[in-house]
């Protein structure tokens, strides 16, 4: 079957293919041999489902839209582009496809946490709370302490000196 033409539904031939999308796609020039209209189309594999397991055994279809704002919502006021965090879960998507289609809720939720990771720590700490569902102030200090921060009060004060009981550290040659 050959493509028609949208003006006038006349047969059309093609003038130029290229590859498109990084490969993932084929754009083609084609012309109407009836009415002259020159128009571009792209032909794109069609993906087959992916499936999240959930730890209860049951298969969801992966949403793609819920993972995003899952990721933006945790970014909301930090220094994050959305930009980023859609090709984070167009790589978690690629992961899922590589897996054959499926892949643990876990691993899909790990996968969040470490992009989020190279991207905000306070966007990783903030998604993580939630995913992890924190319910003790000692699980953030577990997650400071893996990303190489010392939670507050366990920072060795420049100097050997206290710092002051309320407000921020002061280096001792600005005291005074």
């Amino acid at each position: 079957m050959s493509m028609l033409c949208p003006s006038c539904n006349g047969d059309t031939r093609v003038l130029e293919s290229r590859a498109a999308e990084g490969g993932a796609a084929v754009r083609r020039r084609r012309e109407c041999t009836e009415c002259g209209r020159r128009f571009t189309t792209f032909e794109r594999r069609e993906r087959e489902p992916l499936f999240v397991r959930k730890r209860d055994g049951r298969r969801e279809p992966f949403d793609r839209e819920k993972l995003a704002r899952g990721l933006l919502r945790a970014a909301y006021k930090r220094p994050v582009d959305p930009g980023d965090v859609d090709r984070l879960v167009t790589r978690i998507e690629a992961e899922i496809e590589a897996s054959g289609g499926e892949l643990a809720a876990e691993q899909v939720g790990e996968r969040a946490l470490a992009g989020l990771r190279e991207l905000d720590r306070i966007a990783y700490l903030q998604f993580a709370a939630v995913y992890r569902g924190f319910d003790d102030p000692s699980e953030f200090t577990r997650e400071l302490r893996s990303l190489g921060v010392a939670p507050p009060g366990e920072a060795e004060p420049a100097g050997g000196q206290e710092p002051p009981a309320n407000g921020p550290r002061i280096p001792s040659e600005a005291r005074g």
